[in-house]
């Protein structure tokens, strides 16, 4: 038996609102309810199911790439049974299931649920050249944060440590430690904040991120979706003012999704904090879009 059939669990309510069949559809969204090392809001391990509400009462249709998602479909494969109190345990489950669906010719998105998770997800991949595309609020690359070393505040540190320097690319960061930025030089990452990203604009911005990915074969992008300003995402546990606009995010996410981006993740969404699900639909759409320009890449391949 494998570690899906004991770990995945599928949900009463699919993405979209529809049940899509799995062979036929090529991108699988996969919940991630766990949030035990928050450090301010709890309230994350909703968003799955909340996300999925919020699905099903938007069109699905990419104006920006000119395809219909609903036409070709997102499986949903469920939530994995997290264990909560226990990130160890978490971890090791995420990355088993991962890692069991990492040969498959499918686009994965995973929903947090805290972003902690990307540490599984990323040693459930572990390609080669692997390079992370981080659009976050905060570098979350402290050693640990209240005594944890596997923490949302440390987890970028975490993977940092599986893939080696220069290996992370962040956009949109604008609340860190002193000594994170210290480490995140040392370590020969780069980060675009969102006061340069203003400054030298988003066709400058995309350039640097192509320049930096272009020494990867594979790319893997986490979104925190604190990245966005809470005037748009209120619903998060850790909210920083100064952030991204929606449109400017789904630009940027539309340049910088190519072929050789393998999986996603979408974490740190906080039902307990939104008003009116507006963060909730604000993810929705978010995956529709990410979901379009990957099947407009596949398209063009055809």
């Amino acid at each position: 038996m494998s570690f899906k059939e004991i770990f995945l669990n599928r949900r009463p309510e699919a993405f979209g609102g529809i049940e899509w069949s799995r062979d036929k559809t090529k991108v699988s969204v996969i919940g991630i309810p766990f949030d035990s090392t928050v450090s301010y809001k709890p309230g994350t391990r909703f968003a799955p199911d909340h996300i999925r509400i919020a699905s099903r009462n938007i069109e699905l249709y990419s104006i920006r790439n000119q395809i219909d998602v609903e036409e070709h479909g997102i499986y949903d494969e469920g939530d994995i049974a997290v264990v909560h109190g226990d990130v160890y345990q978490t971890l090791d489950r995420v990355e088993k299931i991962v890692r069991e669906f990492s040969s498959e010719d499918r686009f994965f998105i995973y929903v947090g649920g805290e972003h902690t998770i990307t540490q599984g997800i990323i040693k459930g991949l572990m390609r080669k050249d692997l390079g992370v595309l981080v659009f976050d609020a905060h570098l979350d690359f402290r050693d640990e944060y209240l005594g944890l070393r596997y923490s949302h505040a440390s987890v970028m540190r975490r993977v940092s440590e599986l893939l080696g320097g220069g290996a992370l690319f962040y956009i949109g960061v604008r609340a860190f430690s002193r000594e994170e930025l210290k480490e995140i030089s040392k370590a020969g990452h780069e980060y675009i904040t969102t006061v340069s990203l203003r400054r030298i604009g988003l066709r400058e911005v995309i350039k640097r991120v192509l320049r930096w990915s272009d020494r990867y074969k594979h790319i893997y992008i986490s979104l925190d979706i604190d990245v966005i300003d809470p005037s748009m995402a209120p619903g998060v546990g850790t909210p920083e003012p100064d952030g991204l606009t929606s449109w400017e995010l789904f630009d940027l996410l539309n340049e910088v999704i190519d072929e050789r981006v393998v999986s996603m993740d979408l974490v740190e969404v906080n039902p307990l904090n939104d008003p009116s699900e507006i963060t909730s639909t604000l993810a929705a759409k978010i995956i529709v879009e990410a979901t379009a320009k990957y099947l407009s890449l596949r398209k063009e391949r055809s």
